[in-house]
């Protein structure tokens, strides 16, 4: 079968697929289907393929809170061997299996970061399940995800040091690819934040529906005894709940009218007293002006244009542009214009690497 004979198939069943989709399973299928696989029967019924299911609900962004974001370690390791293999013959196979395994990763980076999204975003708003299962969501998670950190760290390495300077076609795709890998790992710190808060906030929203409704059920139970113990004792978060009085004072809430008969009697009284203002004879200060510190890439690459270099990471690191930055936060932002640089033709590859395990890439 072609590919153009599958789709006319999905076409020609689409209603079958689409109810089989919404309702799980089905009764009756045609063979055709279940010699394709879409199809696959269990316990007497007939439920889509989960390859179909995956493809289906990622692009219809319904993920589902049971998703794993994909384990990176087989396509690391065949990666590795491709490489070993590549350098001992130069054979055409094994490039073409390096660009392959490189593009697959690249499409678990993209497909991840998208998963992620809407799953973050399916929490927020999500009013279908209680507040502990949506603790429980969000926590196994946020598991998940601390999980990436570790396979980004050494992918990002990999890509960045051990491929390059393999072969030129190696080279370029990864240099197409760079930024948005990089987008993709950063993006990881702002997940986990933003999965944290939502974390720290639903629990505290848990704690207050508990309080609410205990203290519903002894109004319904008319428990006066324990709904007066439960006030007194939580007197500072209740509105209009007072605390025991240690003097046997009576404390009364004055309503509307006893407010302006209070104020009209204020008013009267204080009309007639003249008060004068001091006069503060304060040093004015002058404001500071605080500087806004921004990188101009555009500066950067004028210099490159008028002087050229033999290493556009060195270039750039010891550019009066980057100076302001620590030793840490330096290598950081050189490496980030780095990568955006290096997209322009003017910047040529060389073979070797610089002391921080850098392509040494050449502004001609």
């Amino acid at each position: 079968m072609k590919h153009i004979d599958l789709i006319k198939l999905v076409y020609e069943n689409k209603e079958l697929i689409d109810r089989a989709y919404r309702e799980n399973s089905v009764e009756n299928v045609a063979e055709e289907l279940i010699d394709t696989a879409l199809f696959v029967k269990i316990n007497e019924r007939y439920k889509l393929n989960k390859n179909y299911l995956n493809f289906a609900d990622s692009v219809l962004q319904r993920i589902d809170y049971s998703i794993i974001f994909g384990d990176y370690e087989n396509e690391y390791k065949e990666l590795i061997k491709a490489k070993k293999r590549y350098l001992e013959g130069f054979n055409e196979f094994h490039k073409k299996t390096i660009i392959t395994l490189v593009e697959n990763l690249y499409f678990k980076f993209y497909n991840r970061d998208r998963e992620i999204q809407i799953l973050l975003l399916r929490l927020e708003n999500d009013i279908s399940l209680d507040i502990d299962i949506l603790i429980e969501n969000a926590s196994d998670i946020l598991e998940k995800v601390d999980e990436l950190i570790g396979a980004n760290e050494r992918i990002g390495a990999f890509f960045r040091q051990d491929l390059r300077g393999v072969d030129e076609s190696i080279d370029t795709l990864l240099q197409s690819i760079s930024v948005d890998i990089l987008k993709y790992i950063e993006n990881i710190d702002r997940y986990i934040k933003q999965i944290n808060q939502f974390i720290i906030q639903t629990s505290k929203r848990r704690l207050q529906n508990k309080s609410i409704i205990q203290l519903s059920n002894m109004i319904l139970d008319e428990d006066v005894k324990s709904l007066d113990e439960y006030l007194l004792l939580h007197y500072k978060k209740h509105y209009y709940t007072v605390a025991v009085s240690q003097k046997n004072r009576i404390i009364t809430l004055a309503d509307d009218k006893d407010t302006a008969k209070i104020a009209k009697e204020l008013k009267n009284i204080l009309s007639d007293i003249k008060v004068i203002k001091p006069v503060k004879n304060a040093a004015i200060k002058i404001q500071a002006k605080e500087k806004l510190e921004i990188v101009d890439m555009e500066k950067i690459l004028q210099d490159l244009q008028r002087n050229g270099c033999e290493d556009l990471f060195i270039f750039i690191r010891s550019h009066a542009q980057l100076q302001k930055y620590k030793e840490k936060e330096l290598i950081e932002e050189s490496f980030k214009l780095y990568l955006q640089i290096t997209t322009n033709s003017q910047a040529l590859f060389a073979k070797e690497f610089n002391q921080y395990g850098i392509k040494v890439t050449k502004w001609v």
